[in-house]
């Protein structure tokens, strides 16, 4: 079973991660936490495609949305091939900061911003560009914060503004997200205005209650 968080950074999304695959291995599950691409080791070709990502901006990467989508695409390829698959295969909960819904949401976001592209006519895009990124979760949780109080958290956390432009950007993320969740069943909303990080994991247990189950042990890709 693969279950991804998703959000704008801020929302929370390393935090509860981190909190579900803990819960889930006190609680007999066999469990592999998958961090970001940021703060993940990869091997040679993921760490060259990471590498052709990295523009030094972290949202406009090339200022191409196809560029970015598709080096996006095989980096969640070659992210499912070498960290996901083979822990699926051996009857594993994956919980995955950032899944296939980030790819999404960032370049939808883009498409809106640049490109003013009716959204039903990107997302059908962009799910035919996802089909080759690897499988999506079993189930995607959209931390869902106002973007405002997202954006200031994240600056708070890193210790430096964004640029009007990112804040810009990052709010075009969020308007992306509520299109997709508007349209994909798979991407479920949790509100955590207000909440604070106990009673977001609270939320979290809810939203995946259905789909837990017992197994054995926790392990960690570092």
């Amino acid at each position: 079973m693969l279950i991804a968080f998703e959000g704008l950074p801020g929302a929370g999304k390393t935090t509860q991660s981190r909190a579900l695959a803990t819960h889930l291995s006190q609680h007999c599950a066999a469990v592999t936490y998958l961090p970001d691409n940021l703060t993940r080791d990869a091997e040679p070709l993921g760490q060259a495609l990471l590498t052709l990502f990295d523009s030094g901006d972290p949202f406009s990467r090339h200022d191409s949305v196809l560029t970015d989508t598709y080096l996006a695409a095989a980096i969640r390829a070659d992210t499912y091939a070498t960290h996901i698959a083979r822990m699926l295969a051996a009857g594993a909960t994956v919980v995955e900061d950032r899944g296939l819904h980030t790819l999404y949401s960032y370049s939808l976001a883009g498409l809106l911003q640049k490109h003013r592209a009716p959204p039903d006519e990107a997302i059908a895009w962009l799910q035919q560009v996802g089909a080759f990124a690897g499988p999506a979760a079993d189930r995607s949780l959209w931390l869902r914060l106002p973007p405002d109080d997202a954006i200031a958290r994240a600056e708070q956390r890193q210790g430096h503004p964004y640029t009007d432009e990112q804040r810009a950007f990052l709010r075009y993320v969020h308007d992306a997200y509520t299109a997709l969740a508007e349209t994909d069943p798979d991407l479920h909303v949790i509100d955590v205005s207000g909440l604070g990080i106990d009673d977001a994991h609270q939320a979290v247990l809810a939203a995946v209650a259905d789909l837990t189950a017992p197994a054995v042990g926790l392990s960690n890709i570092s």
